[in-house]
């Protein structure tokens, strides 16, 4: 290898060194200060680098909360329709999605709520926002596939399955396992089989 070639090769690992450690520092910071109350200078001096350097990776708040995206989406692990799987009948469905649900908002309460909190402000937190309502709508359709629900059930479902319902149950020192216990035989009650007769009258 010739010196140019190395040489280049150790500046670049050397700058995705420099990225990796302010995407570290502003994940950590937004975590205990939320993203509108860290500053640019809070991050670097987190990180140990310049301002200068941090506005380089990053120009803008959109950009650094873009830059975090990979580390909360493993942190949150979202559940897709592959966890309904080998189930055919509603209830355990229905109990699959809320567990997965609920135990998704407690990997992740503190991002989540983050987020929801400060998406007016901060662009690139209402488009996280809004693909997260979007990926859930579309799992409680899948959830309910095997039925053909109204449309205003399956809005009361997605509901039911909400952040704030987790929240309210944490709050009341209700374990995860318990509320998602709760919420499912809410929802069996709310889209059992015996109501699909008027299940299939769709609106």
């Amino acid at each position: 290898m010739s010196p140019r070639r190395y040489n280049l090769g150790k500046r670049a690992q050397s700058v995705e060194e420099t990225r990796r450690r302010i995407v570290d520092a502003t994940f950590q910071l937004h975590n205990e200060k939320g993203v509108i109350g860290t500053s640019m200078q809070d991050i670097a001096d987190r990180a140990d680098v310049s301002l200068h350097t941090v506005y380089s990776h990053f120009p803008t708040v959109d950009a650094l909360v873009g830059g975090c995206a990979n580390k909360v989406i493993a942190l949150l692990s979202p559940p897709g329709p592959d966890i309904f799987h080998g189930l055919d009948a509603i209830e355990p469905r229905l109990g699959k999605l809320t567990r997965e649900l609920f135990a998704m908002y407690e990997r992740g309460a503190l991002q989540i709520e983050t987020a929801r909190c400060e998406a007016s402000e901060v662009a690139a937190l209402a488009g996280f926002v809004a693909g997260d309502a979007m990926s859930r709508e579309a799992l409680v359709r899948e959830a309910l596939r095997p039925l053909r629900v109204p449309l205003r059930r399956m809005r009361s479902v997605t509901a039911l399955t909400d952040f704030y319902v987790w929240k309210a149950f944490n709050l009341q020192a209700v374990s995860t396992h318990r509320a998602a216990e709760v919420v499912t035989a809410a929802l069996v009650a709310l889209i059992s089989p015996s109501q699909t007769g008027e299940g299939r009258r769709t609106k």
